[in-house]
């Protein structure tokens, strides 16, 4: 059931595949699978899965990516606050082989968050958001799963996460046909 919503936005955005490319819907396709994984309760094989979705992601931010000046000030607020927030984070985890995974995966959600703050397309600005909005996302599982588990978690991260990835989707669907 959790992964129905990503699932459709999926099939909705491999409809316009051929004009607009295969990142965002395999993207989306992926993240639907890190879904199923994460209903069935497998943490690694979700996070892979999502990782995965993550790297689809930068593939289409990045044709669009020029580090400018303006640029350069928010990149490096966004790196040292996702940074501290890590840092804290990463010190509760007990196990070496899953604090190397998720140190891995930090690693790709901070680029795809770096790679969408350095684009110069139109919306740019809908992107930060749902870039942000999945960085909270990400957030809030990881505080609830090492730091203290938060009631109703569910409730917690997946609205964020779901406009995230409509974000990208709409913004993909409404994509122009030449984008500056």
């Amino acid at each position: 059931m959790i992964a129905i919503p990503t699932l459709l936005l999926a099939l909705l955005c491999l409809c316009r595949a051929k004009r607009n490319g295969w990142w965002i819907p395999l993207g989306l396709l992926l993240a639907a699978g890190g879904d199923l994984c994460g209903a069935m309760g497998a943490f690694k094989p979700q996070m892979g899965l999502f990782a995965l979705a993550l790297c689809c992601y930068i593939a289409d931010f990045s044709a669009y990516g020029k580090l400018t000046k303006e640029r350069v000030r928010p990149l490096v607020v966004a790196f040292l606050a996702f940074c501290t927030a890590f840092g804290f984070l990463i010190v509760k985890i007990t196990s070496t082989i899953e604090a190397f995974s998720v140190g891995i995966y930090a690693v790709v959600l901070l680029s795809m968050l770096s790679v969408t703050l350095i684009q110069h397309r139109p919306r740019w600005g809908w992107y930060v958001v749902a870039a942000l909005l999945f960085v909270l996302s990400d957030g809030v599982i990881g505080y609830s799963r090492y730091v203290e588990p938060l009631p109703s978690v569910d409730w917690w991260c997946l609205p964020p996460y779901y406009a995230a990835q409509a974000i990208f989707a709409w913004q993909y669907l409404v994509k122009q046909e030449r984008e500056v």
